[in-house]
């Protein structure tokens, strides 16, 4: 039988319970899709730098990879960042998810992402799920003008035709 120290044991049970669907899901599920629909007006598109993505990049593999995978696929028991992640949060403006990531994340210690890292975690999942910015500007950090973006929504395929044109 396997063993594990306290501190080791007592973090893998903390991760596994606070990823579960109907603790941090739920409350990730209410939280993007229930402030959907109060925004005014069309998105933006979205502009983040190279140089944000790389930073993202760094402090993903430093603090969420841990739970969420090296290739963000998730786990048994937390979801991935990229398939599941990005059909729920389509469509959703990006203050909702930075603020979620600010407030919930990292798992062991959440709220100590400062808004640079917060805003370059969200330019590395845009940039990892496909979404190709505007600009080289970098997605801003202040929580006005993240609303006037949107998390783009994944780009589904026609179903085939069967041959007919």
């Amino acid at each position: 039988m396997m063993s594990f120290s306290f501190p080791l044991r007592a973090t893998a049970l903390a991760c596994v319970m606070a990823c579960l669907p109907q603790t941090g899901g739920a409350w990730a599920q209410s939280y993007s899709t229930g402030h959907t629909g109060g925004r005014a007006g069309a998105a933006q598109p979205v502009s983040f730098s190279a140089e944000q993505v790389a930073h993202g990049a760094q402090i993903y593999a430093g603090a969420c990879a841990m739970c969420h995978g090296a290739d963000l696929d998730g786990g048994h028991d937390v979801p991935d960042l990229s398939t599941y992640f990005t059909a729920r949060w389509a469509n959703t403006p990006l203050d909702r998810l930075a603020g979620y990531i600010a407030h919930a994340m990292p798992l062991m210690a959440p709220g100590t992402l400062p808004p640079q890292d917060t805003a370059a975690l969200v330019a590395f999942i845009l940039h990892h799920n496909g979404a190709t910015s505007a600009t080289n500007a970098p997605l801003p950090m202040e929580e006005a003008r993240l609303a006037k973006f949107r998390f783009p929504a994944p780009i589904t395929q026609p179903p085939a035709s069967g041959g007919k044109p």
